[in-house]
């Protein structure tokens, strides 16, 4: 990970991308013995790394079009890269590669299958920064791929789809790393959104955003880690009133899902704030603006629903059922990573101008490839449209989750599960079973035809070459070229040649033939003056006759008849 942020070369970046695909799939598939964590890696590593081809496809194609594979060289020839044939190309080509990493729809069923991983690796990595590596690279090509209508419509649209998609999946999950996993999903649609504005403080308020989720996510999953070992299950119908056996722990992943949610005083708040604001300035076709809206607010309702449904769900509702273990408070040490994040979700959205502003100045103006623009990160900017956007969709999520009970009935009824993983799946077991039959077909222990398809591709490969240097294959000879040895020779070998292949059940004869070409191909080099081949040949054709005898002796002393006369 360190590699991909810090690569100036397209194929290194590659490299290490390739390099944390590779990775996540061992981390996965650290409980070997689950089929779960099997199936999620191998899903995780089909999707990932198919999808890399593509990249590497668009990054190589970018470095031809800017003229250098120097990634510090490519940003400072935006126009030239806009303005090329191939730009529309190369822009699918890393998409392609970008939404599959990010987890973007409809590539998004990979993520919630990788937290199979154990909790520290769902934690740093499937929910804070690896994930992140497509928005990353994203937001590192930004000032060369962006500013397009292309651009604009692609990332945009896939962005809200996200956001949606994920955010309203999140609320009908029952396993507490599955809710956050979709939780994820969500997010990383809005940071895409945001950087498919193409606007400079659209990409600063992506860059905050990945800093906030990063923090805040990371100390749920650490949470839900906690609860998992204390209560033995993560199913949220039967974790309930956990507040009164572990309150500590119930405070810190409260103030994490707040943040998580856009409640005020917390980091998420003010990114969220900055997200709305963009939206609702954004330049472009009315009725564009308005569907980008209005669905970034459905998507922020159902985001503050299901982080309603795991604080209450999990730690205040009345209990009326039993976990597998009797859960209390974690030992302390436990605590800390959860402690630590809380507490920067808190310092960041009471004062961010002296926690992240120099770092979110810094990576802003790295995205940007200038200084980034004036932006506030006051707590209040009076009662702006913004604002007014924010209480709206904090109140509809309110009422959303209050309603919760018909909503989960009605979408179990109509709704059927997302079939994506299902559809990979049933791929690659086809391919498999494809590659099976063939290599059945191929190699089905028949040492004749393994021979057969030998000589033939060789015999292939030679006419290939024939034709492509314009050679004939058979060429007039004139009779005055030929002489007694050489139709003699001739001879001997088509007899001898023949006599061997007629001889199929009685072997000694067919060497003794084979011999005899070896013999005129021997008179033949001796005829014309090369001592060093006749040597070599007699050594080999000695060689040669002495290990087929050798198998004859190993061999049954009669070989069935199995091949018909046609074939032969």
């Amino acid at each position: 990970m360190t590699g991909l942020v810090l690569a100036d070369d397209l194929l290194l970046l590659f490299v290490c991308w390739e390099a944390t695909s590779l990775v996540s799939f061992l981390l996965v598939a650290y409980h070997g013995e689950s089929q779960n964590a099997r199936r999620g890696a191998r899903l995780a590593l089909i999707v990932t790394v198919a999808s890399g081809l593509a990249l590497l496809a668009g990054l190589l194609l970018l470095g031809h079009m800017s003229g250098t594979h120097r990634l510090s060289e490519i940003l400072g020839k935006g126009d030239v890269v806009r303005s090329h044939a191939h730009y529309a190309l190369v822009l699918g080509l890393i998409f392609l590669g970008v939404f599959t990493k990010s987890a973007q729809f409809p590539f998004h069923f990979w993520l919630p299958a990788a937290m199979a991983a154990p909790t520290p690796a769902s934690a740093y990595l499937h929910s804070a920064t690896m994930v992140k590596a497509g928005v990353f690279l994203l937001a590192r090509l930004f000032s060369a791929l962006s500013g397009t209508s292309l651009w604009f419509a692609l990332v945009a649209g896939v962005g809200v789809a996200t956001f949606t998609v994920g955010a309203s999946t999140a609320l009908f999950k029952h396993d507490v790393k599955e809710l956050l996993a979709y939780s994820t999903v969500s997010h990383l649609g809005l940071i895409t959104l945001l950087l498919g504005l193409g606007t400079p403080l659209g990409a600063v308020a992506a860059v905050f955003h990945v800093l906030n989720h990063a923090t805040f996510k990371a100390s749920l999953f650490m949470a839900a880690g906690i609860i998992d070992h204390e209560a033995g299950t993560r199913d949220m119908r039967l974790l309930n009133g956990l507040w009164f056996c572990m309150p500590y722990t119930a405070l810190l992943a409260t103030v994490s899902a707040a943040a998580m949610a856009g409640v005020p005083l917390l980091n998420g708040f003010l990114s969220k704030e900055m997200f709305f604001a963009e939206l609702l300035h954004q330049e472009g076709p009315g009725a564009l603006r308005h569907v980008l809206t209005f669905a970034a607010a459905l998507a922020g309702t159902f985001s503050v629903a299901y982080s309603l449904r795991f604080m209450h769900g999990v730690f205040f509702a009345r209990p009326w059922c039993e976990p597998p273990r009797r859960p209390h408070e974690t030992p302390a040490w436990m605590k800390v990573p959860v402690t630590v994040l809380t507490s920067v979700c808190l310092l960041v959205g009471l004062f961010p101008d002296h926690t992240v502003r120099p770092i979110l100045n810094a990576a802003s103006a790295a995205v940007l490839m200038t200084p980034p623009p004036d932006y506030s990160l006051a707590l209040w900017h009076g009662l702006t449209p913004a604002l007014i956007l924010s209480a709206g969709v904090m109140a509809g999520g309110v009422v959303l989750y209050a309603f919760r009970e018909p909503l989960f009935r009605f979408h179990d009824e109509h709704f059927p599960p997302w079939i994506g993983g299902m559809i990979v799946e049933r791929l690659v077991e086809g391919t498999i079973g494809l590659a099976s039959r063939f290599i059945r077909q191929l190699h089905n222990g028949s040492l004749r035809r393994s021979l057969a398809l030998l000589l033939a591709w060789t015999a292939l490969l030679g006419v290939l070459a024939f034709v492509r240097s314009r050679t004939a294959l058979l060429v007039p000879v004139p009779l005055s070229s030929l002489d007694a040895p050489t139709v003699v020779g001739a001879g001997l070998i088509v007899i001898a040649t023949g006599v061997a292949v007629l001889s199929r059940s009685r072997p000694l004869p067919a060497i003794l033939n084979l011999g005899v070409t070896g013999v005129v191909v021997t008179l033949a080099f001796v005829r014309f003056s090369g001592p060093d081949l006749v040597l070599t040949q007699i050594a080999v054709e000695m060689v040669f006759t002495v290990v087929l005898l050798l198998i004859l002796f190993f061999m049954p002393q009669e070989i069935p008849s199995v091949i018909s006369r046609a074939r032969r």
